[in-house]
């Protein structure tokens, strides 16, 4: 009895994987602002994450960048060094930034 119930199972999915087949899926590409920078933002974020993350936050101040980015490395691992650390707040602060320090 069980043996047919698995062989159901496979079977159903199988059928349900073929009528996937026809569905579309759609992309969005994001822009990130190109400088001497940007290759800090690319070694170390887009691993984990699309620069839609980084729009998504909006316009934030220095300080709220540079604790996204100690997070990363702290919480989620993320091997960014000291310096990279002070580029990418930078690089997310110009671009990104409220203007304001706090």
């Amino acid at each position: 009895m069980q043996k047919t119930i698995y062989i159901i199972l496979i079977m159903l999915s199988i059928l349900s994987a073929n009528d996937m087949r026809d569905i579309k899926m759609t992309s969005m590409t994001f822009v990130i602002p190109s400088e001497k920078n940007t290759i800090v933002i690319q070694r170390n974020c887009q691993w984990c994450h699309s620069y839609g993350y980084i729009l998504n936050q909006g316009k934030q101040s220095k300080d709220f960048w540079h604790k996204i980015v100690l997070k990363m490395r702290n919480t989620y691992k993320a091997p960014i060094s000291a310096r990279d650390e002070v580029l990418a707040t930078e690089y997310l602060f110009k671009h990104f930034g409220n203007t304001k320090e706090k």
